[in-house]
């Protein structure tokens, strides 16, 4: 049977290691089954922009021949060789992963290109809306309820596939043209790893994102990324279309989040959004069962969704 990653972890000819150039570890990934978007676009994007950046690299918005606006993700080749060689691996792994997920929810890898003749670039559809938590700001009347069924419509999806998102929250939900959510920026290992982004080097949770982090990986030497752990995160991020702001937002400090998670406290219910109806009560229940601390009881992505689409009336 053929590897599902086309032999890339297996075959040592195609494994990929920290030595290896950008241009080996891109043909490793094109071996492995990502497409080449080299002749649908041109590498150099000379008019391209950066929008953002990061310890692992920046983001530019370019183009395809065809015109099609594009995001380009450009991994720094230092960023990639001070990586472990398992981290990169695993990373390669998750990006092969990563651009055979089609789904409504989910934010496509389009495929791969050497980026200005130096970098590893990841180039997916460009989504004029930003991420959800600037879509929020800028849109108040936006139909929250349907964006929560987007989100974990998304989580079930990636669940199905026995992968794990790794870092849910809004900011990593991007809007599309017609404000439908979907899912990005995974966790990859290489990102955490090359950019220092971990909280700690033993915690495996990004600093920054401890708000919607499990309370079961605030614990321990090595806490695990679950399925439930994202499941909490989902609950979390509902909590985030609904106020429009990050959990806990009276800790300015995230060793006042820790505290305040490690004592059991919960979020406060926003009445204002969640009135006491039906509907309301019945997606704060969800919520509620998404922030057990009892990892089995909590519900799984898929559980999230058909209770969702039960108690929402269509729009």
């Amino acid at each position: 049977m053929e590897p599902i990653d086309g032999g890339l972890l297996q075959n040592e000819a195609t494994q990929i290691v920290s030595q290896m150039s950008t241009q080996q570890i891109f043909e490793c990934l094109i071996t492995a089954g990502c497409i080449n978007l080299s002749p649908q676009m041109d590498t150099q994007q000379n008019s391209a922009m950066i929008v953002s950046g990061g310890g692992f690299g920046d983001i530019w918005v370019g183009q395809l021949h065809n015109g099609t606006k594009v995001a380009i993700k450009a991994w720094r080749s230092n960023a990639l060789k001070d990586c472990r060689l398992k981290a990169l691996k695993r990373a390669a792994r998750e990006i092969y992963y990563w651009s055979r997920m089609e789904h409504r929810n989910i934010h496509q890898l389009m495929g791969v290109i050497i980026f200005k003749d130096q970098y590893l670039g990841m180039v997916s559809e460009w989504m004029e809306n930003g991420n959800l938590h600037e879509y929020l700001q800028t849109h108040r009347d936006a139909d929250r309820y349907r964006l929560c069924i987007d989100v974990a419509s998304g989580l079930e999806y990636m669940h199905s596939r026995s992968t794990v998102h790794g870092d849910l929250k809004a900011m990593n939900v991007l809007v599309s043209s017609d404000g439908i959510a979907r899912l990005s920026d995974f966790d990859f290992a290489v990102m955490s790893e090359a950019s220092s982004l971990l909280f700690t080097e033993s915690s495996n949770t990004r600093s920054g994102s401890i708000r919607w982090v499990a309370p079961e990986m605030l614990v321990g030497e090595t806490p695990k990324r679950t399925k439930a752990s994202d499941v909490y995160a989902l609950g979390m991020t509902m909590l985030e279309i609904f106020t429009g702001e990050v959990p806990y937002p009276q800790c300015r400090m995230d060793f006042n989040v820790l505290t305040t998670v490690t004592q059991g406290t919960l979020p406060t219910r926003p009445t204002d959004r969640l009135k006491d109806d039906v509907q309301g009560n019945a997606v704060w229940r969800i919520m509620l069962e998404c922030w057990d601390r009892d990892v089995s009881k909590r519900p799984s992505a898929g559980q999230v969704v058909e209770i969702l689409k039960s108690h929402i009336r269509s729009s």
